[in-house]
């Protein structure tokens, strides 16, 4: 433990000015729980993401360094966690001397053998996201006072506001994206009804409105997929363990693939939202599958290769991604074609953005706001064999 007294006033200021940096989420909660650890002197401070009906508990933020017993990343059964109860009531949990003050027996004390805790629950949109909690393996010699708890609470609150609005600023740019992308890619479709129109009425020939129906088609597939990335982007439904391999199949299973192939390579069971997830792969597939076999590269096909030809398709090969522990924290969409241009990856997840006459640009925007929904990130790379390669990452696995 830290024997460093903090100034409560001092404390306050310090974490103020935290949050106000422009600092990754990661890297404010880092320091927010580092300056709690000092305030509180305990020993290491947690940020927590909680989900009780599948007993999961993950470090998400951490001051227990990578080869500590409370590294970020940890997963733990919810029901060995002191946790578990902090979720449970409304108050925060204060525990300076866990064998004296009767809980002994408690799961979470016989599997870990914490002897001081402080729990404060975090809530996003009204549901529980988890906790932020302080630790010790040994006891305090004094409770913890009211100031002390008024200052964990204030760290659990300054960061459950930052998580919603992080998530409110991603749903407000995706809204204005869509707008944009709507109101430009609409002109040109109806200028042309327009136009038809036009010369129907001048010369009576009403064949002419045969010219105003892949105009009117192209619209509703515009529209279609507006509607299908506004959804993406909402707030994510119920989450919970979904094996990779099970659903990459079951997504390859919805397309007519042709000659392409499927590789899996993960037994991973990530957390999320079954449907968005399956969304994620079909759009990656899709675009593959209807892009890969051209001769002309697509900004908006995935993992498309402009050297494939009719007779032969991509291998697309999906895999998990592992820190230096072994311990998965993503996944892997790659393909063996030619990739997708330096000169487009920049632009390649904005919404519209697409090189294919026929594309509405919608694909990986798609992808990117069920990613954002979960609270994941996505990147672009190149594979071994030059194609295409998207990294899914802080991802929540079982």
């Amino acid at each position: 433990m830290t024997e460093t007294p903090i100034d409560p006033d001092e404390a306050r200021h310090e974490l103020y000015r935290i949050m106000k940096t422009d600092l990754p989420f990661e890297q404010k909660a880092a320091q927010a729980l580092e300056l709690g650890t000092r305030y509180l002197g305990v020993e290491n401070g947690h940020m927590t993401k909680i989900d009780a009906e599948t007993d999961y508990w993950k470090a998400t933020a951490s001051t227990d360094p990578i080869d500590g017993a409370f590294p970020p990343g940890l997963i733990l059964d919810l029901g060995t966690t002191y946790c578990r109860r902090t979720i449970a009531q409304d108050e925060p949990i204060a525990l300076h001397d866990v064998p004296n003050q009767g809980w002994e027996d408690d799961p979470a004390f016989e599997e870990h053998g914490l002897e001081c805790y402080h729990g404060t629950t975090i809530t996003v949109d009204d549901d529980v996201y988890g906790t932020v909690c302080f630790v010790s393996t040994g006891p305090r010699s004094d409770p913890f006072g009211s100031d002390e708890t008024m200052f964990a609470e204030l760290i659990a609150r300054m960061l459950e506001h930052e998580l919603e609005r992080r998530r409110t600023e991603a749903q407000i740019e995706q809204l204005d994206n869509f707008a944009s992308t709507v109101s430009h890619d609409l002109r040109s479709p109806l200028t042309v009804i327009q136009g038809w129109i036009e010369a129907t009425e001048q010369s009576a020939n009403i064949d002419y409105l045969r010219k105003v129906y892949p105009a009117v088609d192209r619209m509703q597939q515009l529209l279609d997929d507006v509607l299908a990335a506004a959804r993406s982007g909402q707030v994510i439904g119920t989450v919970e363990p979904i094996s990779l391999e099970t659903i990459t199949g079951t997504a390859w299973d919805q397309l007519e693939t042709g000659s392409h192939e499927l590789v899996v390579e993960t037994d991973a069971v990530a957390r999320a939202d079954q449907g968005r997830l399956q969304a994620v792969f079909e759009n990656l597939f899709r675009n593959a599958v209807e892009h890969g076999s051209t001769s002309s590269v697509s900004a908006e096909s995935v993992t498309s290769g402009s050297s494939s030809t009719s007779s032969g398709g991509l291998t697309i090969t999906v895999g998990d991604i592992r820190d230096a522990n072994g311990n998965p924290v993503g996944f892997y969409v790659e393909d063996d074609g030619c990739g997708i241009p330096e000169s487009d990856r920049e632009s390649i997840f904005e919404t519209g953005f697409t090189t294919s006459s026929l594309g509405t640009g919608f694909g990986l925007s798609i992808v990117q706001s069920i990613v954002t929904a979960h609270d994941w990130s996505i990147d672009l790379t190149e594979s071994e064999a030059g194609g295409a390669r998207f990294e899914i990452t802080n991802v929540d696995f079982q």
